[in-house]
């Protein structure tokens, strides 16, 4: 994903990665001074030098505005033809008698560079290949290439794993605060429901209840009370257990459809969390509403309703079943006939709206059941 601004958490990092490389084009300022009448093409290392300082001057801006990996690679690229010119600029006397390679040590910039950009394991990377660049150079392994193979080494996973360390905390930190603020909001809610819809409620049930000693117990009255305490029920378990998204954006399946289904039905999940993206969870929350819909209207208030959940790693299955009636062969597409879309518009849309299949079992006097299908691969 495209980002404007470089991370807040590590803007630190990356200006003091910009203090450094101007300090190191410095040194190899100072380093031309010094040795620049002794190279074998002077000119060259003076152009060297200056395309050195431009590309400080852009990568330093860029650092600072994005702090991207992509920089952070040019960079790289940039920095070993730099170091590797240095066989063209000086004698090989000089490069065999020691001299210091013609970037110095403005060649550990993009080792810090790719440490904060993509962890220590881009600080590690880095460390090698500009090793790697300066063996290529001096073509020995004598102590001093050692000592700057320790040094870079070194740098890239510290910086590396201070930069993994800021992420981590930043990530945590919004979701702590994301947390928050939603059960802030939960709590708000819960109080504005409790104070009318819940109290209202709980009032029809309760009539309802006193309603049943005295009247056939398959009343309208009844059947209109025992749903409102249903969903009452279901209503305080939304407003007290709702699942909050993770920082990445999914949401456990499991419980989200704790919430949504009427209290009667029966959940069994895996023993690990489902995490899918919370727009999915939605989707497949409200088929399986609309589906015990149809069980209480089909199957009947008393029937059993049992809903499953599994996961194989490359799909999540969810089973709906009921011990109703069943349904007749050909009611669907009668249904849908006569304009009734809550199988084939909602369910079945919704269903092949996640890229998944939906499929039902079921003949009279055996229940029925469904089973949603949806791909990970699709949702990854």
């Amino acid at each position: 994903m495209r980002r404007d601004r470089a991370h807040p958490h590590l803007v630190p990092l990356w200006r003091g990665l910009v203090v450094y490389r101007v300090v190191a084009l410095v040194a190899a300022i100072v380093n031309l001074v010094r040795y620049g009448d002794g190279w074998a093409r002077p000119v060259l290392g003076l152009l060297v030098v200056a395309v050195m300082a431009v590309w400080t001057a852009l990568s330093s801006l860029r650092y600072l505005h994005r702090g991207d990996p992509p920089t952070a690679i040019v960079d790289l690229v940039v920095t070993a033809l730099a170091t590797l010119s240095t066989l063209l600029v000086e004698s090989p006397e000089q490069i065999a008698a020691g001299d210091p390679v013609i970037t110095t040590v403005w060649s550990a910039g993009p080792v810090l560079a790719l440490a904060v950009a993509l962890g220590w394991r881009g600080g590690l990377a880095g460390g090698v290949v500009t090793v790697g660049v300066l063996f290529a150079v001096r073509r020995t392994l004598d102590t001093d290439l050692l000592y700057d193979a320790q040094l870079l080494l070194v740098a890239g996973l510290a910086v590396g794993l201070a930069a993994d360390t800021m992420r981590r905390s930043a990530e945590q930190l919004r979701t702590a605060t994301a947390l928050e603020a939603a059960t802030a909001e939960r709590e708000r809610l819960a109080r504005d429901i409790h104070d009318g819809v819940l109290q209202v409620l709980a009032l029809v049930r309760r009539r309802g209840d006193e309603l049943a000693r005295h009247v056939d117990a398959d009343a309208p009255a009844v059947e209109i009370a025992r749903l409102a305490g249903e969903q009452e029920v279901a209503l305080r378990r939304l407003i007290t257990s709702a699942p909050t998204p993770g920082p990445d954006g999914t949401v456990d399946l499991g419980a989200r459809l704790a919430t949504a289904l009427p209290a009667r039905a029966s959940l069994a999940v895996p023993a690990e969390p489902v995490l899918l993206p919370a727009a999915v969870v939605d989707e497949l929350a409200a088929v399986l509403r609309e589906g015990a819909a149809n069980a209480r209207a089909h199957a009947g208030p008393g029937a059993g309703l049992w809903v499953l959940v599994e996961d194989d790693g490359a799909a999540v299955t969810v089973s709906l079943r009921d011990d109703g009636a069943g349904i007749p062969e050909g009611r669907l597409e009668e249904a849908a006939a006569e304009g009734h879309l809550g199988v084939a518009g909602s369910m079945r849309g919704r269903v092949e709206g996640l890229g998944g299949t939906i499929a039902l079992h079921t003949a009279p006097g055996e229940g029925t059941e469904w089973e949603i299908t949806v791909p990970r691969s699709r949702h990854a």
